[in-house]
């Protein structure tokens, strides 16, 4: 209803009634409006889908009051969940891309590394916070990384595109419910996809992993040519010549872990 507020007529007041027996009370929606404003209200249909509602997936234990209070101190991020439900952000790539990049930001937000504006490179940087080794000979038993739960980690920038897009989608349903036809557009293609007559959660685009480590091992050039990423500069994983031969299998190792999660 504070998404819609700014539909009703200035001199009217919204109140709704809420709640059972002992604490059934009315809340003064216009009040609430008047202080939040046109801008915050605007954008809570757009934050309320992304973040987790009746129809998409929600991010492990962040809640809603943490980003919430991200989203009324950032003007930037609400103006880009106003736009959630407009047709550009069905039909315009360039205005999906734009929007798409402030919200991998706003994400970023939430997880608390927000110098950082990519999804995945925030996925690597949060890894590496907890697991990075201070010592070379430092054993492995004393690294818990088979404790590690990857649902501390935001979403890979693949599946957050579709949640992306489930959320612009349900927003334009929202955003016109004030309309005999609230939105124009289908389910498919927008976070879902559709299998026997019923509509599935679309998680992600391609594979989830290579099929091999090998693949991991390599990359495609700007002419697409396979390289083997094995002729890399050695300065960038050693010191020296020597270094290099001796940690060799450990560093095709290194570029195989590495090349896997940049592709999730």
């Amino acid at each position: 209803m504070l998404g819609h507020m700014h539909h009703i007529p200035n001199d009217s007041r919204v109140w709704m009634l809420t709640g059972t027996g002992n604490n059934l009370r009315y809340v003064d929606l216009t009040k609430i409006h008047t202080k939040l404003g046109d801008s915050i209200c605007e954008s809570l249909p757009g934050f309320h889908a992304i973040t987790g509602c009746d129809y998409n997936s929600d991010f492990f234990r962040k809640g809603k009051l943490g980003p919430y209070k991200i989203l009324i101190t950032t003007e930037k991020y609400q103006k880009a969940f106003i736009k959630f439900g407009d047709t550009q952000l069905f039909e315009d790539d360039s205005e999906i891309q734009s929007t798409f990049d402030i919200i991998q930001q706003f994400i970023c937000d939430i997880y608390n590394v927000g110098t950082i504006i990519d999804v995945d490179a925030a996925r690597l940087q949060l890894f590496i916070n907890n697991y990075t080794v201070c010592d070379v000979n430092e054993a492995f038993q004393r690294k818990k990384i088979c404790n590690f739960d990857g649902n501390s980690l935001p979403p890979c920038k693949s599946e957050l595109f579709q949640q992306f897009r489930r959320a612009n989608y349900i927003s334009s349903i929202w955003n016109n419910a004030h309309k005999k036809i609230p939105s124009i557009h289908e389910p498919a293609n927008n976070g879902w996809v559709q299998v026997n007559s019923q509509y599935n959660f679309k998680w992600f685009e391609g594979d989830q992993l290579p099929n091999f480590v090998s693949d991991a091992l390599q990359t495609i050039s700007e002419t697409n040519e396979e390289d083997d990423t094995d002729n890399e500069p050695e300065d960038i994983w050693c010191s020296s010549d020597e270094e290099y031969e001796e940690n060799y299998e450990i560093i095709l190792i290194m570029k195989a872990m590495k090349n896997v999660y940049n592709f999730i």
